[in-house]
């Protein structure tokens, strides 16, 4: 599976958007797993794939501590959450996101607070609505 690296990144809900991204990572697991079958040359013969699971972490820079998207507070079964990742001309934008956990920590007195937010999503497509079947960096 190869990788595209994105040039920027940002979240929104219901169309309207609500932060920038300093830094994500879009994983695409497809959960495949070879068939065990007894054959002559003892090699499986085959392969059974399960459901697509795509997983997002993303880091932000937290100006102060009261500048913080408050994500966990987000209606995600009833508002339309996705990211939109940009890599020069595409656009892919992982849809029906919803919030698996996150984390914010500061390096010490002086450094920058930072979150990290880890998100699922039901879906990734191109702007025309094609599947993508690719990792992506930003």
């Amino acid at each position: 599976m190869s990788t595209v690296y994105a040039d920027r990144a940002f979240i929104s809900v219901n169309g309207s958007r609500i932060a920038d991204i300093q830094s994500a990572s879009l994983k695409q697991n497809h959960n495949r797993k070879p068939v065990p079958s007894m054959t002559s040359n003892r090699r499986n013969r085959g392969f059974v794939q399960g459901n697509l699971e795509i997983d997002i972490t993303l880091t932000l820079a937290i100006l102060n501590q009261l500048a913080r998207p408050k994500f966990e507070g987000i209606d995600y079964e009833g508002s339309d959450v996705s990211i939109t990742f940009i890599a020069g001309s595409e656009v892919f934008v992982a849809t029906g996101v919803f919030l698996k956990d996150n984390d914010d920590s500061a390096g010490g007195v002086g450094d920058e607070v930072k979150g990290t937010f880890n998100f699922g999503a039901l879906d990734l497509k191109d702007t025309v609505g094609n599947s993508s079947l690719f990792n992506i960096q930003l």
